[in-house]
């Protein structure tokens, strides 16, 4: 009798783990349609960072993850203001910058809500670490260079159109 309980509570714990596991991977992230990204898009342009050169803001940025239950959406973003000066296509009010976008999603909509920043200095690593889920820490923390120039890249083939 006790060796059947034992196999039982086994069985029960092993199917609430992989029960467990499965709900965690359908329901935890999304994949952005690109009618989101649009509104992402959008959001960052014309809410994040304004002109200060009477020129257009233009926004590249890499999407870290998600979570669905929060409704967030994590994420690196380059923001650049260009505008034209004496016949040249000057870069004017900018930024790149790790963030959270706090949004409202279901079946109908996507629509972005407000956004959050690090601060800087000292709070920078204790805003990413409160922020963004902790697997995604290392990633913000060691966004090097090369990430950066490739948002470059994309930012100014975005401008040259």
């Amino acid at each position: 009798m006790k060796q059947k309980l034992i196999v039982w509570i086994s069985l029960i714990v092993v199917i609430l783990i992989a029960v467990g596991c499965q709900h965690s991977e359908a329901t935890g992230q999304w994949t952005i349609s690109k009618n989101e990204e649009k509104v992402i898009e959008q959001y960052l342009t014309k809410e994040v960072l304004q002109p200060n050169f009477g020129g257009e803001m233009f926004t590249t940025y890499e999407i870290f993850g998600t979570d669905l239950n929060a409704a967030e959406v994590y994420l690196w973003a380059l923001i650049e203001e260009y505008y034209q000066e004496g016949g040249n296509l000057e870069q004017g009010t900018a930024m790149s910058v790790p963030m959270v976008l706090h949004a409202e999603k279901n079946t109908q909509s996507f629509k972005i809500l407000k956004h959050t920043l690090p601060g800087d200095g000292s709070n920078y690593i204790d805003d990413i670490k409160t922020m963004f889920p902790s697997k995604l820490h290392n990633k913000i923390v060691d966004y090097d260079v090369n990430h950066i120039s490739k948002l470059i890249e994309e930012m100014e083939d975005q401008v040259q159109d």
